[in-house]
């Protein structure tokens, strides 16, 4: 029983063989992923092609001036009839207006329809902005107050319980209390 195992028994040469099967599957598999990553591009024809043989030049600078925008197609869509900018809208307005039409007017507060109403009260706190009747109480402080406490409970903003600061007088079928006696030498 005291003898060591040799490493040469047939479970511990299975158990090495399996270990070192895994451990080379990982070290081919992490070599695959790294012969995944794509060389450099080949160049596109007719594109320079930067050689180790010749010195490199400097990059050449950026165009002076602000960068050019593309053209628009059509430069005037969503305009009106009268064309772009303020003036042209003021115009197509106007022509709106002329015409007949009342929706081109700007929005104005009108008042209540014609058979409604007073407006509804509000609750505290909010303020109407075109019917100043229909505002609410002016909002209260915080809550003060509430049912009172059940028998036994104190509250704890109020004065504390009868009792509370002066100790609780001895209870007379407790036993005795011994006080400690300093070592004798």
């Amino acid at each position: 029983m005291t003898e060591r195992q040799r490493a040469t028994s047939p479970a511990n040469a299975a158990r090495i063989a399996v270990a070192g099967v895994i451990i080379a599957g990982g070290a081919l598999a992490m070599a695959g992923q790294a012969g995944a990553d794509p060389g450099a591009p080949a160049p596109a024809p007719g594109q320079p092609v930067l050689s180790a043989d010749a010195p490199v030049a400097p990059p050449a600078p950026p165009p002076v001036g602000p960068p050019t925008v593309p053209e628009i197609a059509n430069p005037v869509y969503g305009s009106g009839q009268s064309g772009s900018g303020p003036i042209a809208s003021l115009r197509d307005i106007w022509h709106e207006v002329r015409d007949g039409n009342p929706a081109a007017l700007p929005e104005q507060g009108s008042g209540p329809p014609p058979g409604a109403g007073p407006a509804p009260q509000l609750p505290p706190g909010y303020i109407s902005l075109n019917a100043p009747e229909s505002n609410g109480p002016p909002p209260k402080g915080p809550a003060q107050g509430g049912p009172p406490l059940p028998p036994g409970y104190y509250p704890l903003n109020g004065p504390p319980p009868p009792g509370y600061d002066s100790p609780a007088p001895p209870d007379p079928a407790a036993p005795p209390t011994v006080a400690p006696v300093p070592p004798t030498p």
